[in-house]
């Protein structure tokens, strides 16, 4: 990361004297890229494929962060953050900057943001709780719903008390004639002392013609003793029609539980999990459901670069339909293999 300092107008850069109230920005980023290997990634099925791919571990980025000091213990913030294909140099995400796009007001009571960002229920619930960091080929949101970012929003997040911290977040649908419509609102409830994290979090999303909407509940933990995190979560996802109660969509009438591990120690990381999914809504004797398995492996060649490897199988059984990776195809045994360098600047 390089910071820059701006003073009345003027860049101060390294070790420039400068005086008066300052506004500082640093340029940070990823570059991600690696080969992967999956079989069966395309409809219709078409055997396996090998290929040179960009955000194995991390997605690639480049941003702009900035603050600026107001007093008093204010600061106001923004945070510009764009998505890139390390392996085409292609945009991510649809926009300029796809992945954030906030500005705020960081205070003694907590902070203020405005604009697309990561939700708490994200940030706070889900993505601490996977071992993989939500990257490689055992990321959580092979089969987790993670409801990440979210368009035309306002959040508020606490300071943490004692453990505890909570964040909530309001998306504005802008659907004319239909305030509900494509609205999404979700929180979080952490609490951290030392070793141990716990959180639990909601989130509601309806579609963009107000026709049905999804609930989230997840509950979600960890624990490091010396070199090894135990990780741990379940969620429950459940969509219902909007009008019809008590009717729902089946592909999102599930329960999801998770178990995980890291060990670290120097620069070697191992990681692993095993998740389980299984729709409530039984046919008969049984209802779809899916198991999930993944290993992982990194070595940090310095603080900023690292090798990374990871391999993952999914196993869909009575119709369920979950896929690995950037996999579209859903099928009984479907597996997926990495191996490439991330580096952070």
């Amino acid at each position: 990361m390089k910071t820059i300092t701006i003073v009345g107008g003027m860049i101060c850069l390294g070790a420039w004297n400068c005086a008066g109230a300052q506004a500082k920005v640093t340029i940070y980023g990823i570059v991600d890229s690696g080969f992967v290997h999956q079989s069966d990634p395309i409809a219709p099925k078409q055997g396996s494929v090998t290929s040179l791919t960009g955000g194995g571990q991390s997605g690639s980025r480049f941003g702009l962060r900035g603050v600026e000091d107001l007093g008093n213990g204010w600061k106001a913030t923004f945070d510009l953050e764009a998505g890139f294909n390390a392996d085409t140099g292609t945009s991510t995400l649809g926009a300029l900057f796809g992945r954030k796009a906030h500005v705020g007001l960081d205070t003694p009571m907590g902070n203020i943001k405005l604009g697309r960002q990561y939700s708490p229920f994200y940030l706070d619930a889900i993505l601490p709780a996977d071992p993989f960091g939500m990257g490689m080929m055992g990321r959580m949101n092979n089969v987790f719903s993670t409801n990440s970012r979210v368009n035309n929003s306002v959040s508020y997040a606490t300071p943490r008390w004692r453990g505890w911290a909570a964040g909530f977040l309001y998306g504005f649908g802008e659907v004319a004639g239909n305030r509900s419509a494509a609205r999404a609102y979700n929180g979080a409830l952490s609490y951290q002392d030392g070793p141990a994290r716990v959180a639990l979090g909601y989130s509601n999303q309806r579609n963009a013609t107000d026709t049905a909407t999804s609930h989230s509940v997840a509950l979600t933990g960890s624990y490091r003793a010396g070199a090894v995190t135990v990780y741990s979560a379940f969620q429950a996802v459940r969509s219902t029609l909007n009008g019809v109660p008590g009717t729902t969509i089946a592909d999102t009438n599930v329960n999801i539980y998770m178990a995980g591990l890291k060990w670290s120690r120097g620069p070697h990381t191992v990681l692993g999990g095993i998740t389980h999914a299984r729709d409530q809504r039984r046919t008969g004797a049984t209802g779809a459901k899916a198991t999930f398995y993944a290993m992982g492996y990194t070595y940090a060649l310095s603080k900023r670069t690292n090798l990374y490897t990871s391999f993952g199988l999914i196993r869909n059984r009575s119709g369920a339909a979950y896929s690995i990776g950037d996999a579209t195809t859903p099928v009984y045994g479907q597996k997926g293999f990495d191996v490439g360098i991330r580096h952070r600047f």
